[in-house]
C-alpha cells in the first residue's frame, strides 16, 4: 500500500491517470480472453451439436426402416393366419364328410375351447389316439 501512495504523491494526477490507463488495459485483456475462450467454446458446442443433429437422424431412419419391416411382417403373419384358418375350416369339413358324422368337429370346437382329452373322449366318443393330434393342433 506504501507502494501506491508514494506513486501516486510523486506525480497526482499522471501516475493517477497511468494508473487507470494500466487498470484499464488489464480489464481489456481480460475481456478479450474470456471472449475468446467463449467462442472457442461454442465453436466445440457448434460441432457436438452437429455430430448429435446427424447421429439422431440416422436414429430416425433406422426406426422408420424398422417400422416397414414390421408392418411387412405383419401382413405375411395375417396373410398365414387367414390361411390356417381357412384350413382349419376345411379339415373340419373334409373330416366331417370322411366321418359321415360331426364328433371330429366337436372335437375340434371342445380343443378350440381348451378341454381336456378326458373331456373330449366322453363328450365325443374317440379314441385317444384320434383325440391327441386334434389337441395338438387346435389346443390351446
Amino acid at each position: 500500500m506504501l507502494f501506491l501512495r508514494d506513486f501516486i504523491e510523486k506525480d497526482p494526477s499522471g501516475n493517477t491517470s497511468l494508473l487507470i490507463i494500466f487498470i484499464t488495459i488489464f480489464f481489456f485483456i481480460v475481456i478479450v480472453g474470456a471472449y475468446f475462450f467463449d467462442y472457442l467454446r461454442n465453436n466445440q458446442n457448434q460441432m457436438k451439436i452437429g455430430i448429435l443433429e446427424r447421429a439422431i437422424k440416422d436414429l430416425i431412419e433406422e426406426f422408420r426402416s424398422l417400422e416397414l419391416n414390421l408392418s411387412e411382417q405383419k401382413k405375411i403373419l395375417n396373410d398365414y393366419k387367414y390361411t390356417l384358418e381357412k384350413l382349419d375350416l376345411e379339415i373340419s369339413r373334409l373330416a366331417d364328410s370322411n366321418k359321415g358324422d360331426s364328433n371330429i368337429t366337436t372335437a375340434i370346437q371342445m380343443a378350440n375351447r381348451g378341454n381336456t382329452l378326458e373331456e373330449i373322449a366322453s363328450a365325443t366318443g374317440l379314441s385317444s389316439e384320434e383325440i391327441e393330434p386334434i389337441l395338438k393342433y387346435h389346443g390351446k
